[in-house]
C-alpha cells in the first residue's frame, strides 16, 4: 500500500490514509521528519537558516491570505487539473499578479501544486483547509465554518489574532509582567485592556469568537482519533458516575466521550457566550443528550480540563486547580488534556520516577531527544499562549510541580504514540 498521494485531497476513509495515521506509523514518520530536517539544517549554509526562520513570517500571512480569500474551495471546483489564477482572480476578485506570487509561495512549501505557469491546484495539505461549501455560498457571506472540521477555522485564527500577537513578544517579554493574563503580546498588538476572550464578545470581533469556537474543534487532529477514550479507564466508573468538562466550549471532546460511554452523564462548563454557542451544536447533533442547565461542581467523579491550563500563568492555573481540589471528593479523578513539552536533552527527573509513562527520550541519538522538528508544533503552541494569555504550554516536571502545589499529585501521563498531547491523571491529596 502507497503512501497517500500529496496531490491529491486528503480523503480520511482512503485506506492509505487510515494505514498512515496508525500510531505505529506516526512515531516512525516523526523520526523520518527529525532526521531530515536536523541533517537540513547541518548541511545548509547558517545564513540561508537564520534566513528561514527570520522572514518565515510570510508563510503564515500567504496561509491566512488563502484562507480568507476562498481560494481552496475556487481550486476544488476546478479538479486536479487546477486553474489559471485569471480565473481564480475572477471568483475572488484579488489581483491576479499578487495572487500568483503568494501561492507560488505556497506551492515552494508544497501547500498548493503549481501544474504549469501560473496555473494551481490543491493537494493534500490544502484539501485539508476546505469548508465544503460552494464558492457562492461564501460569497454571499454564509457562516463560513459552520458544518466543519474545524481546520479552516483553527487556520483563521492562527493567522490572524495569534499571529499578529506574536509580533509583540519581545515588547511583551521585557517590558511588562507576564505573570498575568491581561499584559499580553496581544494587548500590545490590538491596544487594548480587555482579555483575549473579553474583547471576542464586543464588536466588531464577535466573528472572532464564533470562529474561535469551531477552531477549538480543528485542534482535535492534534490527538490521534479517539485519544480521550483511551487518556482514563473510562470503564472503571460506575453507571450514572458525572463527568465534568471543566472550560468544555462547545463540548466537541464530551461529545466524543458522551458517544462511546453513554451509562455516564456528563456536564460542560463555561463562560455564558459560549455555552450558548454549544446548546446549537449539541441540538444540531445529539439532541437526544442534551440537558442545559447551570450545575454546581459537587459530587464530580472526573474533572476534565482540556486545553484549559495552558491559557493561564501558574498563579491563575494554580487557582483554577486548588477550587477543582476543593470541590473534589477522595475518589475524584483530574484528567488535564495538554501538550506535554519533552527537554531537548535526555533526562529523567527523580520527580518523575514514580509517574506512570514518563519517558526519557522520545528518539535515538544523534537526534534531539524531543524529536526535533517533528515536536515543533507543541512549541509553537507553547509560545502562543504566551503571546494571548502569558499562559503556556508545560513540560512534565512543570506540570507535577502545579499540581502538587493545588493539592494534586500526577500519576500518570498516557499519549498516543507519535504525539505530544497527553492526557494527564491526578488523584487528590
Amino acid at each position: 500500500l502507497d503512501y497517500p498521494d500529496p496531490s491529491t485531497p486528503y480523503d480520511p476513509s482512503h485506506p492509505s490514509e487510515i494505514r498512515a495515521a496508525h500510531p505505529q506509523v506516526i512515531a516512525a514518520a516523526n523520526t523520518l521528519i527529525a532526521a531530515c530536517t536536523q541533517l537540513a539544517t547541518f548541511v545548509q549554509q547558517p545564513f540561508l537558516v537564520i534566513c528561514d526562520a527570520a522572514i518565515g513570517y510570510n508563510l503564515p500571512a500567504c496561509l491566512r491570505f488563502l484562507e480568507a480569500t476562498h481560494v481552496v474551495e475556487i481550486l476544488r471546483d476546478a479538479g486536479d487539473g487546477g486553474l489559471h489564477i485569471r480565473d481564480i482572480a475572477a471568483q475572488n476578485g484579488v489581483n491576479e499578479v499578487i495572487l500568483a506570487h503568494v501561492l507560488r509561495l505556497l506551492a515552494t512549501h508544497h501547500i498548493l501544486l503549481e501544474r504549469s505557469p501560473d496555473v494551481f491546484a490543491n493537494t493534500r495539505i490544502s484539501s485539508l483547509i476546505d469548508t465544503g461549501k460552494s464558492v457562492n455560498e461564501l460569497c454571499m457571506r454564509v457562516p463560513k465554518y459552520d458544518d466543519t472540521n474545524g481546520i479552516a477555522a483553527f487556520v483563521g485564527l492562527c493567522t490572524d489574532e495569534l499571529f499578529k500577537a506574536a509580533a509583540y513578544l519581545t515588547e511583551a517579554f521585557t517590558g511588562m509582567t507576564v505573570s498575568l493574563p491581561s499584559t499580553t503580546a496581544f494587548n500590545i498588538a490590538f491596544s487594548t485592556s480587555a482579555g483575549f476572550f473579553d474583547g471576542k464578545t464586543r464588536k466588531p470581533n464577535t466573528h472572532r469568537l464564533a470562529r474561535f469556537s469551531k477552531a477549538m474543534k480543528g485542534t482535535g487532529a492534534w490527538e490521534a482519533p479517539g485519544a480521550i477514550l483511551h487518556g482514563f479507564d473510562w470503564t472503571s466508573l460506575p453507571r450514572g458516575s458525572r463527568v465534568v468538562d471543566v472550560g468544555g466550549g462547545i463540548g466537541s471532546t464530551t461529545m466524543v466521550l458522551a458517544r462511546a460511554f453513554g451509562e455516564l452523564a456528563f456536564v460542560i462548563q463555561d463562560r455564558k457566550v459560549v455555552v450558548g454557542l454549544g446548546i446549537a451544536a449539541w441540538k444540531a447533533q445529539c439532541p437526544e443528550m442534551l440537558d442545559s442547565g447551570r450545575v454546581p461542581i459537587k459530587d464530580a467523579d472526573v474533572f476534565l480540563l482540556r486545553a484549559v491550563l495552558h491559557d493561564w500563568p501558574d498563579r491563575y492555573a494554580k487557582r483554577i486547580l486548588r477550587r477543582l481540589r476543593e470541590a473534589a471528593e477522595l475518589g475524584t479523578r483530574l484528567i488535564i488534556a495538554d501538550h506535554v513539552l519533552p527537554l531537548a536533552f535526555w533526562d529523567l527527573p527523580s520527580v518523575l520516577a514514580n509517574v506512570e509513562g514518563a519517558e526519557r527520550t522520545l528518539a535515538p541519538a544523534p537526534l534531539l531527544p524531543n524529536l526535533g522538528k517533528a515536536s515543533a508544533n507543541a512549541y509553537w503552541m507553547d509560545l502562543t499562549m504566551q503571546a494571548i494569555f502569558n499562559g503556556k504550554e508545560r513540560t512534565l516536571r512543570e506540570m507535577c510541580a502545579l499540581a502538587l502545589s493545588a493539592g494534586w499529585r500526577v500519576v500518570r501521563v498516557t499519549r498516543a504514540e507519535g504525539s505530544l498531547f497527553g492526557h494527564i491523571v491526578c488523584v487528590p491529596i
